[in-house]
């Protein structure tokens, strides 16, 4: 696998201690290594011998801490490599899933608003930790060129982005332009990895709703051949935020 793409450098030492091995033995080794845990459960990984529903499968990691995975399968050991690197956010979108269920007897069959947002969460989310608030402002209101090319300084120095989706992260094995991801937006000046894994998952265990701006994520500088105003003018990738009809 070519993991050259700058949104795997989080994940880089994780990546080299595995010695390029996928097995669910050699992730549950490292998993014991780093003593992960899901809650008071230690965490592990277990071979998925069955076909699980998506409920069923929250309820797995929920009651025993065991993430059914695929031997082999590169899916799912982009989601093990996220577990490993973030598993509060992971066990907090995991126990937000469990309590709707819960709650929720029709969220069984079929996923209500807040699950469709962890899930988008899970597979594509970007966390956007900023000690800028205006600059947080500029991604919410798809100001493109605003962000990237006329506060690039700023951005490069006051803004961080750690992709935590794990279909997001298969997708930049070949990246394109038009990958885009689901952002959660933290107000922070922390920048240790750990502390942001803890604040945003805070934020997903509390929040009633999530707001999840979209984001090219090949314009962030440096992710793509992007120095150059230019390259923020493309609207069918850095698309502009819809203007409200008039009334009548």
């Amino acid at each position: 696998m070519n993991f050259s793409h700058p949104v795997f450098a989080p994940y880089r030492v994780l990546i080299d201690s595995l010695g390029g091995e996928t097995s669910i033995e050699k992730l549950n080794a490292l998993a014991g290594h780093l003593g992960v845990k899901h809650g008071n459960k230690p965490l592990c990984f277990a071979a998925s011998c069955m076909a699980l529903s998506a409920s069923e499968y929250e309820q797995s990691i929920a009651t025993i801490g065991k993430v059914p995975t695929r031997e082999n399968n590169v899916h799912d050991f982009l989601n093990a490599l996220v577990w490993l690197r973030f598993p509060y956010l992971k066990t907090s979108l995991n126990l937000r899933h469990t309590d709707e269920l819960a709650k929720h007897a029709d969220e069984h069959k079929h996923r209500g608003k807040l699950r469709d947002q962890l899930t988008l969460l899970d597979e594509s989310g970007l966390l956007v930790v900023s000690s800028n608030p205006e600059l947080l402002k500029l991604l919410s209101a798809k100001c493109w060129t605003e962000l990237f090319w006329e506060a690039r300084e700023e951005l490069n120095h006051q803004m961080h982005f750690f992709v935590v989706g794990h279909g997001l992260l298969e997708k930049c094995l070949m990246p394109f332009p038009g990958m885009t991801a689901k952002c959660l937006l933290l107000h922070t000046d922390e920048k240790r990895t750990e502390t942001i894994d803890g604040l945003a998952a805070k934020l997903v265990q509390t929040a009633e709703s999530l707001d999840l701006p979209p984001l090219p994520i090949q314009g962030i500088p440096g992710w793509d051949d992007n120095n150059d105003r230019g390259y923020y003018l493309n609207t069918s990738i850095f698309r502009p935020a819809r203007t409200p009809p008039r009334s009548a």
